[in-house]
């Protein structure tokens, strides 16, 4: 390759990203803080559309506790043993 091109070639390089950290340092990044979302028993909350939105409506309920007693089902059995006395 030729020593022009190349030394050209680094210099736009260089150009590119002292101007995009310029560019960074000018216009940073607004933070989006959501609002606190107090947590409320028998209520979902949804961030599908990027804010939190509290829901409450009988068919998700009903699969919220379908959903748990599945899962009370399959743990109802488990026992887990004390562990050891450690010898001393």
């Amino acid at each position: 390759m030729n020593p022009k091109r190349l030394a050209f070639f680094l210099f736009l390089t260089a150009a590119l990203v002292a101007g995009t950290l310029v560019y960074r340092r000018l216009h940073p990044r607004k933070l989006v803080m959501n609002p606190p979302v107090a947590i409320q028993d028998g209520k979902t909350i949804d961030f599908s559309s990027g804010k939190p939105v509290v829901k409450d409506s009988t068919r998700q309920k009903a699969d919220i506790d379908a959903k748990v007693k599945e899962i009370d089902d399959a743990v109802k059995d488990v026992r887990f043993d004390q562990p050891a006395a450690a010898a001393r």
